[in-house]
């Protein structure tokens, strides 16, 4: 028998505890409409889990705390493509790392998912009983009330970095000339750390190290408690444009208070999608894509808004694809190293110009950022546009 319900009505740990006391065999599918996640149980307990947040895929997890490097994932992704093997089953054999530690991280990965799972107010829920994926999974065994234990402990440490971390917009500014100390951080905090220019904001950080938010921002509460970092309230307060939902409570808040008449002078979610038309049919695509993503920041929830902010960024993807950005199309550089040196890039084209070596298609690069793939495209377009980069 399934169950279906809201997050609203039932509580993630009386869910969990429910589907481990039954001793259920099937598939939780989690969704708060801009994530779905899944949790599989085999007798009540957990066996593995999945997200269709990048920031959750194995191989960005496993890069983000410096397991693998980047070229090995790519390499394994590829090897993925053509024998259709498990990439942790891949990335052993190709000697990356150690068969018991892909178990290991696995374990780990599949925790993290689930923690986050704990600070989503809402969200609706359907068991799908008797229901496993048929592909192989790697198998781990996690007992829900240890998890439940941890998810209740994890929001109250959120609650005390959302003291200090502010937001995903908020600025990470280093006091020391190196924040990451040796002695006090481990080499994934390092990375993280590193990853700070004074200048991105906590979500570019995290973007730019492939970390999850949870991670990037517990680092830099550590950070900050240490006097090393200090961190900036966001300078789009009070705009919209790039305003950030602050994590998914603040979002619940805005969508239910958007419902109310707008005051006058108050910035609609519809006049952010009035905005954004005449700057994407310039193809001003950057900058139409902060209104349209603030539009739909504005109301979450509103699918009258999710799908206009799909629709247009439908035709982003179709102007870039009739610009020749193609997923398939091969990339290689028509511009030295020392004039790209001077050339004013952004930090997702410096990202994206690392990982070109003249045989990676874009979907394969694409596959080992971190970056939303609309982003990615846009500047593979950037690039292009500027004479820097070939596709073929």
């Amino acid at each position: 028998m399934g169950i279906t319900g809201n997050l609203k009505t039932m509580q993630l740990a009386e869910l969990l505890q429910w589907l481990s006391q039954s001793k259920k065999t099937g598939t939780l599918v989690i969704d708060d409409d801009s994530v779905e996640k899944k949790i599989f149980f085999r007798e009540g307990r957990v066996i593995s889990s999945a997200s269709s947040n990048p920031q959750e895929y194995l191989g960005q997890f496993l890069v983000s705390r410096g397991h693998i490097t980047n070229e090995e994932l790519t390499g394994a992704i590829q090897m993925q493509e053509k024998t259709r093997m498990l990439l942790g089953k891949i990335l052993v054999s190709i000697g990356a790392i150690e068969e018991k530690e892909v178990h290991r991280l696995l374990q780990l990965k599949a925790e993290e998912s689930i923690f986050d799972l704990f600070t989503w107010e809402e969200g609706s829920f359907e068991f799908l009983d008797g229901e496993l994926p048929e592909m192989e999974m790697i198998p781990i065994s996690l007992d829900v009330t240890g998890l439940v234990m941890e998810g209740a402990r994890r929001v109250d440490e959120w609650n005390r970095i959302r003291s200090v971390v502010p937001s995903a917009d908020a600025i990470p500014v280093t006091l020391v000339d190196d924040p990451a100390d040796a002695d006090l951080f481990a080499p994934e905090e390092r990375r993280l750390l590193s990853a700070i220019d004074d200048r991105s904001t906590v979500d570019q950080v995290r973007e730019r190290a492939q970390a999850t938010e949870f991670f990037a921002c517990r680092v830099l509460y550590k950070a900050v408690e240490a006097k090393k970092v200090k961190v900036i309230p966001s300078p789009f307060a009070g705009r919209a444009p790039g305003t950030s939902q602050g994590g998914r409570g603040k979002a619940k808040r805005e969508a239910a208070a958007s419902e109310a008449p707008a005051a006058p002078g108050t910035i609609t979610a519809q006049m952010l999608l009035a905005a954004a038309q005449p700057l994407l049919d310039s193809q001003d695509f950057e900058e139409g894509l902060r209104y349209l993503r603030a539009a739909g920041e504005l109301k979450p929830y509103d699918r009258g808004i999710k799908e206009s902010v799909e629709k247009a960024q439908d035709k982003v993807r179709d102007a870039l694809s009739a610009a020749g950005v193609k997923p398939s199309a091969v990339p290689s550089l028509t511009t030295g190293l020392e004039e790209l040196t001077n050339s004013q890039l952004s930090r997702n084209e410096g990202f994206v110009l690392s990982r070109i070596n003249g045989s990676y298609d874009i979907k394969s690069i694409m596959k080992i950022s971190s970056l939303p793939e609309l982003d990615a495209l846009l500047a593979f377009w950037r690039l292009s546009k500027a004479g820097h980069v070939k596709l073929e």
